[in-house]
This record gives C-alpha cells, structure tokens and sequence, in this order.
C-alpha cells in the first residue's frame, strides 16, 4: 500500500514508530497488520467468552437478569452507558466489561461476585483492571486501524489466556495450543514465514 493513502498525521506517526523499531514503513505496515489480524483472532475469543461469563455470573449473584439496569449495583452514571438487556454477553462492550473491575465496583462486585468467579487470579483487583485497560486499549487500536506494533502484546495474550482459565477452560487451552505469543515473537523479529 502507498504511504500516500494515509493521512499526513497517520503517516508521521507511521515514519516515527517505524524508524524507532529500526523499520521501513512498509514493513511496519506489513507486520502491525499481521499483528492486529492475530490478536483480533484471540480477542474475539476472549471477549465473547467473558460477556457471556460476566452476564451469567452477576446475574446468578443478584438474582436478578437485568442487573445492568439495578441501580443498588450499578453507578447511575454507568446505567445510561449499559446496553439495554436483550442478550448481555452479545451487546455489552469490552470498555463497560472492564469498568466492572475498576475500583468504582470494588465492593458491589469484586468482592462479592467476582473475585469468587475467578480463582485462578492469583493478583489484586487493580492488577486485574490495569492488564484488562491496555487489553481493551489494544482491541480498539484494532477496531480504530491504529498502529499496535510497540504494544506488550505478549502480555495481553498471556493475560486473556489466564482469565479464559476460569472463564472457559476450553477456550484457554486452545489459545494455548495456538501458541501466539510466539508468532507475535517470529513476525516482530522478522521472521513469521513470508516476511
């Protein structure tokens, strides 16, 4: 693709992440896509597993199937950012799934509920919510066609595995056996087959 098609903002931020990473633009082009087609694989998958997840187990923990709209639980100011409740795990999004970890839901929701959801996390609440915000970070870079090369990448598959343990252990240990933290390895260093 011709550098040219790019907006003059988005090609010196382009020129700029490629010469820090030692890269021609093409090149950085070429592996950030392949980067954001691969994480983009594995978050679909640990996203849809999580709505689905979140849903089932506050609505188990309330009692209650419209507990985005409870607002004994839920912040009013985040009630208007809820989706309605149809189906949860295919509407809510990634950001309002991670804005149930932050410190505003600390005693509504991590410690009565979700804490318990999870007990394969071995860290804090606030570990948990700052992994989950570049995770969430990085899939709207994606979404957004935005550069994600210099992101810890590895790090964010590592973290969506650990989380898909409780989640679903299926799931988990097929992004496992995908093994993409080393394709992630091979096409930064240049060598993932073709490049």
């Amino acid at each position: 693709m011709q550098i040219q098609c790019f907006p003059a903002a988005t090609v010196a931020q382009l020129v700029h992440i490629a010469k820090r990473n030692e890269l021609s633009v093409h090149e950085l082009l070429y592996r950030d896509e392949w980067l954001s087609e691969i994480m983009w694989k594995q978050l679909k998958i640990f996203e849809l597993n999580l709505r689905f997840y979140i849903d089932k187990e506050i609505s188990a923990f309330t009692g209650n199937k419209a507990w985005l709209q409870d607002s004994a639980l839920i912040l009013p100011q985040h009630i208007n950012r809820a989706p309605g409740r149809g189906e949860i795990h295919k509407s809510i999004s990634l950001g309002y799934l991670c804005l149930l970890f932050s410190n505003r839901y600390h005693n509504r929701l991590w410690v009565p509920c979700l804490k318990p959801a999870f007990p394969s996390w071995g860290n804090t609440r606030y570990a948990l919510h700052e992994r989950f915000k570049i995770l969430v970070r990085v899939r709207n870079r994606i979404a957004h066609h935005e550069i994600i090369y210099n992101y810890p990448l590895i790090e964010i598959v590592d973290f969506a595995q650990q989380i898909l343990v409780d989640v679903n252990p299926v799931a988990a240990e097929e992004l496992r056996k995908r093994n993409y933290s080393a394709l992630i390895n091979k096409i930064r260093l240049g060598s993932g087959g073709g490049i």
